[in-house]
């Protein structure tokens, strides 16, 4: 009778730990997607564990995946102004000359900002010159960022400036 007890317990437990090791494949998502290509097509929930490597283009490796692997354009303006410009002397002493060509009429914006992002200088004009001078003896030495903006199209252009 022991002996009959003992294999029926042993029996149970085996029964039982094979029935823990079993996966369930069920995967409970809020949303997902399919892509299709040329050759290939991926069907995804988000929030689905990803095992493997999918390459073609982009690559998905191990992990979870929490979208479509996309190239998203947001814009594809240009902000950088295109005026003709040039700025002189760098490293700058106590005078920092800004040549315009060819912008006479224009608006601008000249801003200057230290390395901590702090504006120190800040002008808008008219450009009816070719020239606009910024008196830098009153500065620090360092590092500044000149930043100058065209206000009818809002694009700008930065420079680096050391001052000595």
């Amino acid at each position: 009778m022991k002996k009959a007890s003992f294999l029926v317990v042993i029996a149970i437990l085996a029964i039982s730990m094979t029935q823990a090791q079993s996966l369930s494949q069920v995967v409970i998502a809020s949303s997902g997607a399919t892509i299709s290509g040329a050759s290939n097509t991926l069907s995804f929930t988000a929030g689905e564990a990803a095992i493997g490597k999918i390459s073609n283009g982009p690559t998905l490796g191990q992990g979870f995946w929490l979208g479509a692997i996309e190239a998203v354009v947001l814009s594809n303006e240009d902000f950088t102004l295109e005026a003709q410009m040039t700025v002189y002397p760098n490293p700058v002493t106590d005078h920092l000359n800004i040549k315009f060509k060819d912008m006479a009429g224009e608006v601008f914006g000249i801003s200057v900002y230290d390395v901590t992002g702090k504006q120190v200088y800040k002008k808008e004009f008219t450009n009816s010159a070719s020239n606009e001078t910024i008196e830098f003896s009153g500065f620090s030495s360092g590092l500044y960022i000149l930043n100058i903006s065209q206000n009818a199209t809002k694009k700008s252009k930065s420079f680096k400036i050391i001052k000595h």
